[in-house]
């Protein structure tokens, strides 16, 4: 849902946009007022001031809106001293250039907060790129994120990439593991995580980019800080039968490899083809034999135009995670169904098991020049073993609409949904999320 402490930024900024101007305004009309000589003013124009009867009716009036005279005078006077103008320049001149390598955007998504991302092209030489965000939100959430890639540093086909991520989730959410965990036993934690991850990347053919990488780990879970939901370490117990894996965190090292096909018309707003993401992870604690895990993932986006930019968006994702040996898979890192990106209408990886599956439908319909409303629909289940368990029984569905403001080079900027499950209707908004990560 949105930030409360979002919005109430947004009212702030708007107050103080709308009060230079008023605060001119009067400021030249006060100096009017002086020019003229009181005998030049109509009697019934002039201030002969209030009587004390008149004052005295007036009081309680305005002891009560004392706070908010305060502020909005505070407000007037603060505009008033500072040149908007002036900085709006200066800063736009250091952070942005008219060619489009350098810009700075703001960000928003549910699950981050709100925040700033700074993107640098052809930033030490030709074809390398630089990109930073921070962001942060409600209970301290943070996020802090940055990465340098380069696809030809080495040869016109062999580049790197190199990002860190450092990240404060203080109320991740917690039913259980299975397709078939309760709302009821919901729990909340709090997750830290800071990683890093460098990758070769090789561009053996067009279109298509393959890197094999290392990546660390260090996670710190704690008790949740939603005073509303009870904590997980507290209620683990209680709620679930087995013992959770993980409940504590662990340093985890990972070799990574991964495959990208991408065969779209344009990368913003495609009307053909598709994009194809492969990975696989082997992943072991360090520093101790108890957990380790591999993962297979598959995400496929494909698009087809029907007519007059109307355009079929289809979506298959599914994971699979195995047990390394007899060594545990940690629960944060089992597949999870949920949120704004996979399987809109439920919380947040709402469900958790090894394997996944979700496949979804996006009717796009641009309305205004930039904006699109879509319609979608999907479904999705969990399982312990995809090959054992399959069976069409007990798939969830989500379905809902929205807008999608884009740029004029087709690149989203921010998306509006309202999203229909079983058992919650939610409201998803974010703001160039597309440009968060790699």
């Amino acid at each position: 849902m949105i930030s409360i402490r979002f919005c109430i930024s947004i009212f702030i900024v708007s107050l103080l946009l709308l009060s230079q101007p008023l605060a001119s305004q009067e400021k030249k009309e006060d100096e009017q007022d002086k020019d003229v000589p009181e005998e030049q003013i109509p009697v019934e124009e002039r201030d002969t001031g209030d009587s004390f009867i008149e004052n005295l009716g007036e009081l309680p009036g305005k002891i009560v809106t004392l706070p908010l005279t305060l502020f909005f005078k505070g407000v007037s006077k603060a505009s008033s001293v500072v040149d908007y103008n002036a900085i709006v320049l200066r800063v736009t001149d250091v952070l942005t250039n008219e060619d489009g390598t350098r810009k700075v955007r703001p960000i928003f998504t549910p699950l981050s907060g709100g925040g700033l991302i700074f993107v640098q092209r052809n930033f030490l030489k030709p074809g390398m790129s630089f990109r930073t965000s921070a962001s942060g939100g409600i209970r301290t959430r943070a996020n802090f994120y940055g990465s340098l890639r380069d696809p030809q540093l080495f040869s016109a086909r062999l580049g790197l990439h190199v990002e860190g991520l450092y990240q404060r989730l203080p109320d991740d959410d917690f039913f259980g593991i299975g397709n078939d965990s309760r709302r009821a036993n919901e729990t909340n934690y709090l997750h830290e995580e800071t990683y890093f991850m460098t990758e070769l990347l090789a561009k053996p053919v067009r279109n298509v980019i393959f890197s094999a990488g290392l990546s660390y780990s260090d996670v710190n879970i704690q008790r949740g800080r939603d005073p509303n939901k009870p904590s997980l370490q507290d209620s683990a117990d209680v709620f679930f039968d087995d013992p959770i894996p993980g409940l504590f965190g662990v340093r985890m090292g990972t070799f990574l490899f991964r495959l990208y096909r991408d065969t779209r018309d344009v990368t913003g707003n495609p009307n053909r083809g598709s994009e194809t993401y492969l990975t696989y992870e082997y992943a072991r604690e360090l520093g101790g034999s108890e957990f380790g895990y591999s993962k297979y993932t598959l995400d496929w986006k494909g698009y087809l135009e029907l007519f007059y930019r109307r355009v079929i968006a289809l979506r298959l994702h599914g994971e699979i995670t195995d047990n390394i040996g007899t060594r545990e898979i940690l629960f944060y890192r089992l597949g999870g169904l949920g949120g704004t990106d996979v399987f809109r209408g439920y919380r947040p990886t709402r469900f958790r098991d090894k394997d996944l599956v979700v496949a979804g439908a996006e009717y796009r319909y641009p309305i205004h020049g930039v904006i699109d409303m879509i319609f979608f629909f999907e479904e999705g289940r969990v399982f312990g073993d995809i090959f054992d368990q399959f069976t069409f029984k007990g798939f969830k569905r989500a379905f809902g609409g929205g807008l999608r403001l884009r740029k004029f080079d087709g690149n989203l900027v921010a998306v509006f949904e309202i999203a229909k499950s079983d058992e919650q209707l939610r409201l998803n908004f974010s703001l160039n999320k597309g440009l968060r990560r790699f």
